[in-house]
């Protein structure tokens, strides 16, 4: 199968004044994966995510968008290539669920006008299409972590783009509302969909990616498919804990492994 970038990095690297974050990172997502970004803390996954959206500047090093460096696209141009998901969050004015979801119409139509028939009837179908019909009139901050999450995916689909940049998706989620979540994520990647996630999970990154990279210490140390990239001595080497990988059903599982009370 040829494969379709879509983002490519090349060679970036990124440090603050007294702390190097990235160095020399090269990573290609391709049209219809699912890739997910693993690694502990500090490792330099957000880094990575906040310089694709040009939220910060590479030191050096290059990111291109569809045969296009980064730097020739407003960011309103980038959010009409790819839509942003953060870890759900609360937000200053009680929007309802409907108005959260317009909100994805911005990058088409600007802060300040005023929603169409049109944006409407999107943002319906993208409730629709989530499952969250029954949430419209809802406020949005008396939702559930989950609720809120499939929200921001919904207001992502009504941007009419096919790809989706996630950080830590499941983050504060209960185990029902993680596992229906990455359902969704592979429900869309059937339709089309392409998906860039970072994940402290390698169970949630062996269920769902098409491609898993490995990052730790600001640098890609594993790029390939989920069951060659996530083993016992991956995880020891990074996480620094002992784990073995348990197939069942079709499925691959990381089981740590230790002894109940014993330092």
């Amino acid at each position: 199968m040829e494969l379709n970038p879509i983002i490519t990095v090349n060679d970036l690297h990124f440090s603050y004044p007294k702390q190097s974050v990235l160095e020399g990172v090269d990573f290609t997502l391709n049209h219809g994966e699912i890739v997910s970004l693993l690694g502990p803390n500090g490792c330099g996954k957000s880094t990575l995510i906040r310089l694709i959206l040009k939220l910060i500047h590479p030191n050096q090093g290059e990111i291109w968008l569809d045969n296009k460096t980064i730097n020739r696209y407003s960011h309103r141009e980038i959010a009409k290539h790819i839509a942003y998901i953060p870890q759900y969050n609360n937000v200053p004015f009680n929007y309802s669920v409907l108005e959260m979801v317009m909100m994805g119409r911005v990058a088409k139509h600007g802060f300040f006008a005023a929603p169409s028939a049109k944006d409407k009837e999107v943002a319906h179908e993208s409730l629709h299409r989530i499952g969250i019909d029954d949430l419209a009139q809802r406020p949005f901050g008396q939702l559930s972590g989950g609720q809120k999450q499939m929200v921001l995916l919904a207001r992502a689909l009504t941007q009419q783009v096919n790809t989706f940049i996630m950080d830590e998706p499941v983050s504060g989620l209960d185990y029902g509302n993680q596992i229906r979540l990455l359902k969704l994520i592979s429900q869309l990647s059937t339709q089309g969909y392409t998906f860039l996630k970072t994940t402290h999970y390698p169970d949630h990154a062996l269920m769902v990616s098409s491609r898993v990279v490995v990052m730790n210490g600001g640098k890609i140390i594993a790029n390939g498919k989920p069951e060659e990239v996530i083993t016992s001595s991956m995880i020891r080497d990074v996480y620094g804990i002992d784990a073995d990988l348990i197939s069942h059903n079709r499925h691959t599982w990381c089981i740590p492994t230790f002894n109940k009370g014993i330092v």
